[in-house]
């Protein structure tokens, strides 16, 4: 399949993020022209409106001229059977880009609206686990170009002597020692662990959605050409639209209509994914409070009847996330020949690359009991790069005053890119090893002259080649939130996954993997979408039937997804918000079974014991969907054929009874035929 769309080439807001694909913008170009003369607005149609009550927005006004309405129209030099299902994917971050990319490699045309402009995105390194790596791996992604890392151990130390107290290893867990980052390959099921830094992951997922063709089972394969590949059927919607400084602030989920911060609307998404974060604005349009959380109040009261969702008329979600109470400080440091962590000889055994005899590498971890404070570091950048995160009780007269952007402050509400001050890193860890508390004084200096600014990029412009962006000097601080599990992600045509959808502490590193396990899962759910009629009638009447399959299809897999998500993500999220030995809090198993009836791990298993991996990390997406899939695909084989026995069965009752029918009223006709002749 192939679709033909069209490209603004102007710059922000609204600036097209095809540009900076060379083969997407010649497309683009290449087909604008065609599709603004041929454009026609099918009930399937993404269409530009003005502006209505549907929402409280901002004043009316038309499109800019940096958004080209036509690009959203499917267009009528293609037959009705070429026109991909459409797909509003709202969010660029790491959850939205893997949905295109699933739902692109399951046939559909898929436009990204995002927010910002991508001009300082900020964050450290983040951690894959298999469950994710197996999705990552089968579509293509690039272990060794983004520099991944091998993570096959856990080591916990104490802060004041170093001495490591608990120790897991993990190298059979997916590896094996060959080829690859560091000198590690990976084999079996999915890729095991990594540790990749964020940007890296970013910028190669953008890669994967805009570029040419696809990957399929190990090759590239043209865009429109159906390959049947490791899960099934792969199908090609096309390169990814990706549309920079595009605020989304309204959303209507049972018509696919989407409103801008300009008062301008798309109608006629076949599926709207919101992928928004932690802090959506789009979630009160999808789940109101009293319809979509496991409120305590509602646990034990009938589920309520589904509520039109209310305008949002305040800029902050109605289902707003809530402080923890703790924080983390993060900041990269260079692991050079020259650096402290290989020349100290107290860090030395710890960070010795494991290809010159170091210890496996994974996460290392320090641990002050007295203050509760946990300081895991880990490599990535291909091993340069050591990324280190400081989990703390929140410094209320420092962290929630002006410095980090709470309320009447000046800082960044959100956390990711407020500045610390060294004095307050040390003095919070003042009862670590004085080699440890050193490393505070080299995030503040980045001296080291071997290591290239990019490798300690923590801000930037990810949009463009690795090596260009901010170099951050210094600790920048992240506050951690949660939300109550929602009892469902979906809701008319949209759904909601990512951090929108379950608020994930870090402590299994679990959440960007969990997004990556719903994209995956819609890929699978969504690639058997019912076709156009092929009949070259474009009578409205084939339009809206065409339409109503669609979105019956759409309906159907909506539900299968909530059924396979809801439990899985909120299993994770509960026991990654309720700490490392999760199960011994009170109240959270009971919370868990609320939503997930599988195995759990044993009370007293720690993060990343075997029995821990087994149940949050060695999980299949791809397979688990695909078995949904042949299981509803048989539950409705056999009510078809129920329904056929039924109507059978009915046909014969009718022919009988009209058969008695008739031989009760002949013997009247004779009767009164011979009353008369006696007559």
């Amino acid at each position: 399949m192939s679709s033909s769309k069209t490209s603004s080439a102007t710059t922000s807001p609204g600036q097209h993020l095809g540009n900076l694909s060379p083969s997407v913008a010649q497309r683009n170009t290449a087909s604008s022209s065609a599709s603004s003369t041929t454009s026609s607005e099918s009930p399937t149609s993404p269409r530009t409106t003005s502006p209505s009550a549907t929402f409280s927005s901002p004043p009316a006004s038309s499109f800019s001229s940096s958004s080209d309405p036509s690009r959203h129209s499917r267009t009528r030099n293609q037959p009705s059977s070429h026109q991909p299902p459409r797909a509003a994917i709202l969010g660029a971050g790491i959850s939205g880009l893997s949905a295109s990319l699933a739902l692109r490699r399951a046939g559909w045309s898929c436009t990204i609206f995002e927010r910002s402009l991508f001009s300082n995105e900020t964050g450290a390194a983040i951690t894959l686990p298999p469950n994710a790596s197996l999705c990552l791996s089968r579509w293509g992604f690039d272990f060794e170009k983004t520099e991944a890392v091998a993570n096959w151990s856990s080591r916990l130390a104490r802060a004041d002597t170093l001495e490591v107290v608990l120790r897991e290893e993990y190298k059979g867990f997916g590896f094996h020692v060959g080829q690859g980052p560091m000198g590690l390959g990976t084999t079996g099921k999915g890729g095991g662990c990594w540790g990749v830094h964020r940007a890296g992951l970013h910028l190669e997922l953008r890669e994967l959605v805009m570029k040419d063709g696809i990957h399929v089972h190990g090759d590239m394969m043209d865009n429109g050409i159906e390959r049947n590949g490791e899960s099934g059927k792969v199908l090609d919607g096309g390169p990814v639209d990706i549309e920079l400084g595009r605020e989304v602030v309204g959303l209507d989920c049972e018509k696919g209509v989407i409103e801008f911060k300009d008062g301008t609307k798309l109608e006629g998404w076949d599926l709207v994914v919101v992928a928004d974060g932690a802090h959506s604005r789009l979630l009160p349009f999808i789940l109101p409070p009293s319809l979509g959380l496991l409120d305590p109040k509602l646990q034990n009261s009938d589920p309520q009847e589904p509520q039109a969702p209310q305008p949002n008329t305040n800029p902050q979600p109605l289902a707003q996330v809530r402080p923890t109470g703790r924080s983390i400080y993060r900041f990269l440091l260079p692991l050079s020949p020259q650096s402290p962590l290989l020349t100290n000889p107290h860090f030395r055994p710890h960070f010795l690359p494991y290809t010159q005899g170091g210890p496996l590498p994974g996460f290392l971890s320090w641990h002050d009991p007295i203050k509760d404070v946990l300081w895991v570091s880990y490599p990535c950048r291909g091993g340069r790069v050591i990324n280190n995160a400081i989990v703390h009780n929140t410094q209320r007269h420092k962290e929630l005053g002006e410095a980090d952007g709470a309320p009447g402050g000046s800082g960044n509400a959100n956390g990711w890119s407020t500045p610390v001050k060294k004095e307050d890193v040390l003095k919070l860890v003042s009862g670590f090893h004085e080699s440890v508390r050193s490393l505070v004084e080299m995030a503040y200096a980045n001296t080291d002259t071997d290591t290239d600014e990019q490798d300690l990029e923590v801000g930037g412009d990810t949009s463009k080649e690795k090596g260009t962006g901010t170099v951050e000097k210094g600790i920048i601080l992240h506050h951690l939130f949660t939300r109550p599990p929602l009892r469902s992600f979906i809701r008319g045509r949209a759904v909601v996954i990512g951090d929108a959808a379950h608020v994930m502490l870090p402590t299994h590193a679990a959440a960007g993997a969990i997004a990556i396990e719903s994209a995956a899962m819609m890929e699978v759910l969504f690639r058997e979408f019912p076709s156009a009629s092929p009949s070259t009638s474009t009578s409205p009447s084939s339009c809206a039937s065409d339409h109503s399959q669609l979105a019956k299809f759409v309906q159907r897999r909506l539900n299968l997804f909530d059924q396979l998500r809801v439990p899985r993500c909120n299993l994770t999220m509960l026991a990654s918000n309720a700490g490392p030995k999760w199960l011994n809090v009170k109240g959270v198993e009971e919370e868990v079974r609320r939503f997930y009836k599988g195995r759990l791990p044993g009370k007293d298993a720690l993060p990343w014991t075997k029995e821990f991996r087994e149940v949050l990390f060695c999980y299949d997406a791809f397979e688990e969907a695909e078995r949904a899939v042949r299981r509803e695909l048989e539950e409705e084989a056999v009510r078809k054929e129920e329904r056929e026995e039924d109507e059978v069965a009915a046909a014969v009752s009718g022919s009988a009874e009209a058969k008695e029918d008739s031989e009760v009223k002949i013997p009247d006709v004779k009767v009164s035929m011979m009353e008369a002749e006696n007559m």
